[in-house]
């Protein structure tokens, strides 16, 4: 594999990761289920199966989750062929939950996704297995007290401004 085909590679995966914090965040369950090989395994804390599962899993537990933001941070993709790669990247993951009967909690995940990414007869780049290590958690009561709003508030749908962008 040349340079070149490596760095194109390492492009296409990273660009694989934020499309999934982008889908998670966003609530498209799409965007994250072509993340995936349609066999992949995930390992997502008391979750273990394939995208499908997955998809089914983290869109249940989000559906009451107002605010979700993943920051994604070191990636160090190692291209093992020109087939075959491996990825560790650095999260901080932070939500929301506004129990009906107690006060909205602010909760951060620090940890890494380990990921085996594969290109197969479609060309793309895909997770094939993740695993999710965590490293640190914490939760805060929540001092969401937003200043006075001016500007573009995110949406968790089809209507945050990214997808209402015409640059998309």
């Amino acid at each position: 594999m040349d340079k070149l085909d490596e760095l194109t590679a390492k492009q296409e995966i990273q660009e694989n990761l934020l499309r999934y914090a982008r889908g998670v965040d966003r609530r498209d369950w799409p965007l994250v289920r072509a993340c995936y090989h349609d066999d992949a395994i995930d390992w997502h804390g008391e979750f273990h199966g394939d995208a499908d599962a997955f998809i089914a899993w983290v869109s249940e537990r989000h559906a009451t989750v107002p605010f979700s933001m993943h920051f994604m941070g070191n990636c160090l993709i190692e291209v093992v062929s020109p087939t075959v790669a491996t990825a560790e990247t650095y999260f901080v993951a932070m939500s929301r939950r506004e129990p009906a009967d107690g006060a909205p909690t602010d909760i951060e995940v620090f940890g890494r996704y380990v990921d085996r990414f594969e290109k197969r007869d479609d060309g793309v780049w895909r997770v094939a297995d993740r695993k999710v290590v965590y490293d640190s958690t914490r939760t805060l009561d929540s001092t969401n007290h937003l200043r006075r709003i001016e500007g573009v508030l995110g949406q968790r749908n089809s209507e945050d401004a990214v997808y209402l962008s015409a640059a998309l």
